[in-house]
């Protein structure tokens, strides 16, 4: 078995990305309390509160919107009882209102936690997301740029070929990775 993954060319998990993920997600969740703090003057705890319990309802509303909503809408698409949405644009029109959602489910999180006036929970709930964009886009560049210099430091390239000995998992039907890293 251990040989098996040793050479298995079809990884399930890479372990960088589980790295990158939990970093993101430190990250997101530090933001969302500085955020928080920062616009509508929340005590720590609460906006603790509010950067952990908002993104698990908002998980709620994904699966709802996913589960339920999309096949209410794709059953009256069918049904020609919606016209002006067709089923290769549900997925443009599920993103919307996901995100409609998304806003309404942080303001609502933000002021019934904090007790922040209305207006400041929303500026809150547009804000958190734009800091989080760019923490997720700065991540992703510093982490790509270890990657080419941890890659170019070990003698690693993209366009090696497999080494001698290489042997390919007997359980992936199409083993064509020319790339080993």
């Amino acid at each position: 078995m251990r040989k098996f993954l040793q050479y298995d060319d079809t990884q399930v998990i890479k372990y960088d990305s589980i790295i990158l993920a939990v970093i993101y997600t430190i990250g997101h969740i530090l933001i969302a309390i500085a955020c928080n703090r920062i616009i509508t003057g929340a005590t720590l705890d609460m906006a603790a509160a509010d950067a952990f319990i908002e993104p698990i309802i908002n998980g709620f509303w994904f699966y709802l919107l996913l589960v339920y909503i999309k096949a209410n809408i794709e059953k009256k698409i069918n049904d020609n009882s919606i016209t002006f949405i067709s089923n290769a644009k549900l997925g443009i029109y599920l993103a919307i209102l996901y995100t409609i959602g998304h806003i309404l489910i942080a303001m609502t999180c933000n002021r019934l936690l904090t007790g922040a006036p209305l207006n400041l929970a929303a500026i809150d709930a547009l804000v958190e997301p734009m800091v989080n964009g760019v923490w997720f886009y700065l991540l992703f560049e510093v982490f790509n740029k270890y990657k080419a210099r941890s890659k170019a430091y070990s003698g690693k390239s993209d366009k090696s070929p497999a080494p001698a000995g290489y042997q390919s998992s007997k359980l992936s039907p199409v083993n064509n990775k020319k790339n080993l890293d």
